[in-house]
């Protein structure tokens, strides 16, 4: 999997902009300020059909623009195939194609070009909050296995319409249970396929990720990540059942607070270091070693399960990291397959004349 071209129109800072890419390694180095990481995210958003930072389709618009448009040419398995996203601000809609073929929904876009985004920005968003750690093992998954997307979209319906039903009817919930029978079955039933999913992800990235922390932190500390849920790892063949018996054991509280306590929307992904939760004791560089780690390490999984290695994007990913460190993250994206890197400066490690086509902004 690799992207060769890239075509942006009033995206982020750029009214017209065209780049092109090493079938390998490609740095894009500048002063900041000058996009970027605008150009990584404008490549994550053709895998994920959104901003891999979060941000509204309204907020990567150029000031004044009225829409936006991506284009990319990219590559999987010898074959070249086009990709496009645009938004109108008029219509208030994004639309994509594939291979000049209008998508009836973005999600169908996952799957059909794979990368993975590191952006510095996100290491205390992502491994501080628990709603992001759980984003970011669901587009870990959806890009490996289309299955999960469709069950995580119906499960988010259905807890929606629950939830709706906890708001509205709440405590005369308990005097009439059977209100809530058919969705606490759906919910259950879609639930735990995204739980044993997420577990199962979460087996064979676990110690990709804890090797990759080592090499990079060269340190005796262990990274892990640990997956909480009310199913437990051994229970996961009556995930269902599970989750059947917590939904009825906390109908009481949910019924008085209106909103539904148990399922997947509720788990945690935990890093801990030396069996210590990352979020809450680990510096600001430990964080970045943690999460780099674990970037790395999705790109390891999606290849095995999709046969194709994704697109790997770094985002400065060298600012903070000293000589050694820096030179220990190159060796391990050496590993992997179409690499896009940026960086303010070129870290005393010769980005040239290490392969890498650079590109100047």
């Amino acid at each position: 999997m690799l992207v060769s071209s890239l075509k942006l129109t009033n995206f982020r800072n750029f009214e017209r902009a065209e780049f092109g890419f090493d079938k390998q390694k490609t740095a894009i180095c500048g002063e900041n300020a000058r996009g970027k990481s605008n150009v990584l995210e404008a490549i994550y958003f053709l895998a994920i059909g959104k901003s891999g930072r979060g941000a509204r389709d309204r907020d990567v618009l150029r000031w004044g623009a009225d829409f936006f448009s991506i284009e990319a040419v990219a590559e999987s398995e010898g074959r070249a195939f086009s990709i496009r996203i645009a938004y109108d601000v008029k219509a208030g809609k994004k639309k994509a194609h594939l291979e000049d073929h209008p998508l009836t929904r973005l999600s169908e876009l996952i799957g059909a070009f794979n990368a993975v985004l590191f952006s510095p920005e996100d290491v205390d968003l992502v491994l501080r909050d628990p709603s992001q750690r759980r984003r970011l093992l669901d587009i870990l998954v959806s890009q490996s296995d289309a299955s999960y997307l469709s069950d995580l979209e119906q499960y988010y319906r259905i807890l929606s319409q629950r939830n709706r039903l906890l708001k509205e009817r709440g405590r005369l919930l308990l005097s009439d249970p059977a209100q809530l029978t058919a969705w606490d079955s759906q919910l259950a039933g879609m639930g735990a396929r995204i739980v044993c999913s997420r577990m199962d992800a979460l087996k064979e990235i676990r110690p990709l990720a804890s090797e990759h922390y080592g090499r990079i932190a060269s340190t005796d500390e262990t990274l892990k990540a640990v997956y909480r849920s009310v199913v437990a790892p051994e229970d996961q063949s009556r995930a269902e059942e599970v989750l059947s018996k917590a939904l009825q054991d906390r109908r009481s509280d949910e019924a008085e607070l209106g909103y539904t306590l148990s399922g997947p929307h509720r788990d945690h992904l935990i890093f801990t270091l030396d069996d210590r939760g990352a979020h809450q004791f680990a510096s600001k560089g430990q964080l970045k070693t943690a999460l780099l780690a674990w970037k790395l390490a999705e790109a390891r999984f999606l290849e095995s399960q999709t046969g194709k290695a994704p697109v790997l994007l770094m985002d400065d990913v060298f600012s903070e990291l000293d000589r050694r460190r820096a030179l220990a993250v190159l060796e391990l994206i050496a590993e992997a397959g179409q690499v896009v890197l940026t960086s303010a400066r070129d870290p005393d490690i010769g980005l040239g004349e290490r392969g890498y086509r650079v590109i100047d902004l």
